[in-house]
């Protein structure tokens, strides 16, 4: 059973959601940078989030079909969609962005499957998943306390055994999920100290990673090839290529725990 899509875009209306929503957004600028030109889909709730991936070719929300669905998400294209066979060709996508997705899903390795078959090769993945140890998986108050929270090592562990490499790590939302104006004023003086003093109360995990192509060789076993573990957009074919020097700086690329 998923969250009801009318609870979480409640939560995205609020004070507390928006600041939320900022931070996150924040972290996915840094990552991406200009997506011109890409393929993009969001699986979960990622309305919120998808404006800021500008000049697209193409982008659409999936929607789980247990969560429900509204007709306005933030102009983005949109349906509803089982975990297990999303609606797109093979490596049909440039960039997956996970939001909401992940933590409710009955059967996390086969989603994971399908985001490899939709995935482009040189493509890339995002997670963001609810902190095991964060407050904002503990307190009831906000979507993302909802379903399975996950540890670093547990998201590594299901990426890997989906064919993917784990890139790049940040995290985000250091601030209580309390919905109180004084501590939403304080929020940015929380991300702030948060983010270099105490990594391990974060709200929510971010990971990025590329898919791992399995390269048969006569007589011996598949090779799997992996890809470099930079934080730039990949390299795109044709007119669809992205340039950024935005995730040179980038808070990714932290160590897993």
């Amino acid at each position: 059973m998923r969250t009801d899509i009318l609870d979480i875009q409640s939560f995205y209306d609020s004070a507390l959601g928006e600041a939320a929503r900022g931070f996150i957004a924040g972290r996915l600028e840094e990552a991406w940078g200009n997506t011109a030109g890409c393929r993009v889909a969001g699986f979960g709730y990622t309305a919120p989030y998808m404006p800021i991936f500008r000049a697209t070719e193409r982008s659409l929300c999936l929607i789980p079909e247990g969560m429900g669905y509204v007709s306005d998400l933030h102009g983005c294209a949109s349906c509803l969609t089982s975990d297990l066979f999303w609606p797109l060709p093979d490596a049909s996508m440039d960039r997956i962005l996970i939001v909401h997705g992940l933590e409710e899903a009955a059967a996390p390795r086969r989603l994971m499957r399908e985001v490899w078959r939709v995935l482009a090769d040189d493509g890339r993945l995002i997670i963001v998943a609810p902190h095991r140890r964060g407050p904002w998986a503990m307190i009831e108050s906000t979507p993302f306390s909802a379903g399975r929270p996950w540890s670093r090592t547990q998201l590594s562990r299901l990426l890997k055994g989906a064919m993917f490499t784990p890139a790049a790590w940040t995290s985000a939302l250091y601030f209580p999920p309390l919905d109180y104006s004084f501590m939403i004023r304080a929020s940015k003086a929380w991300e702030r100290a948060g983010h270099h003093l105490w990594s391990a109360l974060a709200g929510v995990t971010l990971v990025e990673a590329v898919k791992e192509i399995a390269m048969p060789v006569s007589g011996t076993k598949a090779e799997v090839l992996n890809p470099a573990r930079v934080l730039r957009p990949a390299g795109l074919q044709g007119n669809r290529r992205a340039s950024s020097s935005a995730g040179r700086n980038s808070p990714f690329g932290e160590n897993e725990d």
